[in-house]
Parts: structure tokens; sequence; C-alpha cells
């Protein structure tokens, strides 16, 4: 029997207890980290280095969070069953899931602001009586714990760019709208999981 199908068929029939044995398997938070990696890479290969478009402040920070959900998911692989290593990779992913999706967010919000300047333009309007105007970005991040993450890995986390400036889309969908999406997914998946983890303590 195909082993995503049969997997599929065990959650319909039992979701609780099939959530609290697949959050105890490797392949889980492998599966967790992976999609983070897809996440920064696309954002470094695809997007800094094929398209050429400079990373800002709020998207450096989002990268961050996919970092911290990256190596969230590799400390709780490490031993899936120990509950110290768990609490301190749960901890860690819910931050980054968490954080990326009010960063995601507000790039979005940034980005609506800038491109209002040519929305009023083309129609002749005033853009002060419409509040277009991007927000001000920084080239000297702040990260949590004060890590100079910029001065270690410039190329990942220089801010270069200006806050929602980009004009890229698909299917009508910016950057930052794809990537409230991808934390969507992020935030289903590891509600899921941690309700499995739970589920699980209290069985015992």
């Amino acid at each position: 029997m195909n082993p995503i199908k049969e997997g599929f068929g065990a959650l319909k029939g039992a979701p609780a207890q099939t959530l609290a044995q697949w959050q105890n398997q490797r392949w889980l938070w492998f599966v967790m980290s992976g999609a983070a990696l897809f996440l920064i890479l696309s954002a470094m290969g695809y997007f800094q280095w094929f398209l050429e478009m400079d990373p800002c402040e709020i998207c450096v920070y989002i990268r961050f969070s996919q970092c911290c959900i990256l190596f969230a998911g590799l400390i709780i692989a490490i031993q899936p069953g120990n509950n110290i290593l768990k609490v301190v990779g749960m901890a860690l992913a819910w931050y980054g899931v968490l954080q990326g999706m009010a960063w995601s967010i507000e790039l979005n919000a940034l980005h609506d602001s800038s491109h209002a300047l040519d929305d009023v333009m083309a129609t002749g309007g005033d853009l002060f009586a419409a509040g277009g105007g991007g927000g001000a970005c920084s080239t000297e991040p702040h990260f949590p714990l004060g890590l100079p993450l910029h001065e270690w890995f410039p190329y990942e986390f220089q801010p270069s760019g200006i806050c929602g400036e980009d004009d890229w889309s698909l299917l009508g969908l910016n950057m930052a709208q794809y990537c409230i999406i991808a934390y969507s997914f992020f935030t289903i998946g590891l509600g899921a999981a941690t309700f499995g983890w739970v589920r699980s303590l209290l069985k015992k």
C-alpha cells in the first residue's frame, strides 16, 4: 500500500492518535526544516541572485525567522522523544512562525503603501491625501539577542533594498502575500504537531 495514502488514511481514521505518533518521528521535523530551507534558498537563489532583487530590512528579518524554523526542526529531529529538545525546538519554531507571520504582514502593508504612489500618480490624484508612500527601511538591522548576523553573513542578512518596492508577482500575489500563505501552512502544521505532542504527554 502507498505509505502516503496509508498515512492519510490513519490520520482520517484516528487523527489525534496519528498526530501523537507523527510528532514523535524524525521525518515530520525534517519536512518542516526542509520547507524552511526551501524558502531561504528561494529568497537567496531566485530572488536575490537570479532576479537581482536586493533584500530589504523586513526581508532579512523574515529570513531570520525561517532560519529559526529550520534549526528548530533539526533540534527536535536529534531525538523527537526527548522532551527537553522538544520544548526548546517547539519554542524556537513557534517564535519563528509567529514572528515571521507578523513581519510578512508588515511587509505586505509596506508593499501596498509604497505602490499607492504609482496608483495615485496614474490617476492624477493627491498622494498625500491617499496616504501613499512606503515605509522607511534601515540598513542596520537589529536581530534578537543583538546577533550581528548582517556582519557575519552579509549576503544573507545585510539589507540593501527598500521595503515594499519590489514589483514581483505571481498569479496576482506579491512576495509578502506568499510569505503569509507559507506561514499559515507552518502554523497549521506546527499547531497539529503541538497538539499531538501535548496529547502524548497527557496519555502518559
